[in-house]
């Protein structure tokens, strides 16, 4: 008689991806905002599920800089360094005003997918506009590639719109 037990070495059918590893952003197959200036800096992931802690590296003043985000796929909840800005600034917000902001948010699987989801405010021209920020991570079926696709939903009383110019940003990664 059969057994329905995965063989030593394969995983599971109903197990999770594991997303860590070591990510260089890919320039040609990423598109929307959130592309780095220094796309050859590595990305750094630890996944021990509920924990998904990730390291970016950037460049500032000529200096490395390293930020952690640390996310939990349980949905309790999370507070970490703000990653995207709205702004009414016609410059747009920067590196200083992200460090100073915080996001909080829930991350939960949805299938193979990790989906972190923050509500966030602006004040605009005395309106108060509020949005949901949906991250995605999705990992090929090879573990070569990972995707992350980040999408603003705006929220008015009357319902939800996304205005034309809130584009999905996809950004792919390949392992390193």
């Amino acid at each position: 008689m059969g057994s329905a037990q995965a063989q030593p070495g394969n995983q599971p059918a109903s197990s999770k991806p594991d997303f860590s590893g070591t990510w260089i952003f890919d320039v040609k197959k990423s598109s929307g905002k959130g592309t780095p200036l220094r796309p050859d800096l590595p990305m750094k992931i630890t996944h021990q599920d509920p924990e998904f802690r990730i390291i970016r590296m950037s460049e500032s003043n000529g200096q490395i800089v390293e930020r952690e985000f640390i996310y939990y796929t349980d949905g309790r909840g999370e507070t970490n360094q703000a990653t995207a800005l709205l702004t009414t600034n016609p410059g747009g917000a920067s590196a200083a005003d992200l460090q100073k902001e915080r996001t909080k948010s829930k991350t939960r699987w949805s299938g193979n997918k990790l989906v972190t989801r923050a509500q966030l405010r602006l004040t605009a021209g005395g309106q108060m506009l509020e949005y949901e920020l949906v991250d995605e991570w999705k990992l090929s079926p090879d573990g070569k590639v990972l995707t992350n696709t980040s999408r603003m939903v705006f929220q008015q009383s009357s319902g939800i719109f996304i205005p034309a110019a809130a584009s999905d940003s996809k950004r792919v990664y390949n392992r390193h």
